[in-house]
Order: structure tokens, then sequence, then C-alpha cells
């Protein structure tokens, strides 16, 4: 399936969206235009190029940062003892009727792209999620993000491993 992502805007229907998982189900419903509005988080928003009113996914990237201490030493490694600066997933999903098409995959590669573009201007060193379970994991760690060691629901992947991606 070929996929349109634009940026929420107004216009966009998020009632009928379920992905299963109410958490992100009502996010998208209660909170995403506010985080969107107050510069918390940009919100993009999934529709099959063929069907521009039928939403089929979404994710949302905000600024984040990790204490050094609490980073694995191949994101610190010659940097200073300060938080670094990372760029997190907040949110992706995909409708319910959907999945396992392939969609999370694009949707993912989108947003580490989005990622690597503002990297490129406004420096960070990975993008980072945190998983709501150990499906989510999964999901990340077959494109190749890693666990912080002592918070295996959290994940990253370096902004080098992604540059190589993209660059």
């Amino acid at each position: 399936m070929k996929l349109t992502l634009r940026a929420l805007d107004p216009e966009v229907q998020l009632a009928d969206f379920n992905c299963g998982v109410p958490a992100l189900d009502q996010w998208l419903r209660r909170q995403a235009r506010q985080a969107q509005r107050k510069r918390l988080a940009s919100v993009w928003i999934a529709f099959p190029a063929e069907e521009p009113d039928g939403m089929v996914g979404y994710y949302s990237l905000a600024p984040w940062q990790v204490a050094f201490e609490d980073c694995p030493e191949v994101l610190r490694e010659r940097l200073p003892r300060y938080p670094l600066h990372v760029t997190l997933i907040a949110r992706l999903a995909v409708a319910s009727a959907h999945q396992r098409q392939g969609i999370g995959g694009m949707l993912l590669a989108d947003a580490l792209k989005r990622a690597w573009q503002a990297d490129r201007t406004v420096p960070v060193q990975a993008v980072i999620v945190h998983a709501k379970d150990e499906r989510a994991v999964d999901f990340y760690r077959n494109h190749g993000f890693l666990s912080f060691p002592q918070q295996p629901l959290h994940l990253f992947l370096p902004m080098r491993s992604i540059a190589s991606m993209f660059g």
C-alpha cells in the first residue's frame, strides 16, 4: 500500500480511529491536536494514497532528553556529562484493520527520516521509544533498536545508524 503522510490538521477526522490499544486511541482523540498546537509534539497522519480520508495510522515526534548516566555507553562515548538530547517517537499506531501489512514499518521509516532531517539542523544523539509492551519491543528490535540496559521497554537507535540509512 502506498501511503500519504501529512501533519495533523483540523480536517482530519479522528473519532473512528482504532488500533486496539485504548491509550493510543484516546491520546489521538483527546490530546494530539493540543500537543501539536502547543508545540509539544508533531503528529503525522497516514492515509492510503488512493483514499485521502481513510486514516490507517499515525505517529508523533517530540524533543526529549536522557540523563547522561542512564544512557548506554554507545550513546555517551566521548561526550560531556550532560543530558543527551534525543528525538522521541512518542506514539506510533496502525489501525486494527490495517495491521500486519507493513504500515508500522513505513510509519517508522518516515519518523526516522524526519528525525534525521531535523538532526542536520539541531543535533540529537538518537531516536528513542518507550514501548508499551513486549510486542512493541519486538517491533522496534526488528527495526534495529536496542534496549536501554536498565529499562528494557525503552529502546534507542543511534543517530549515526539512522544517518547511514538516509545520508
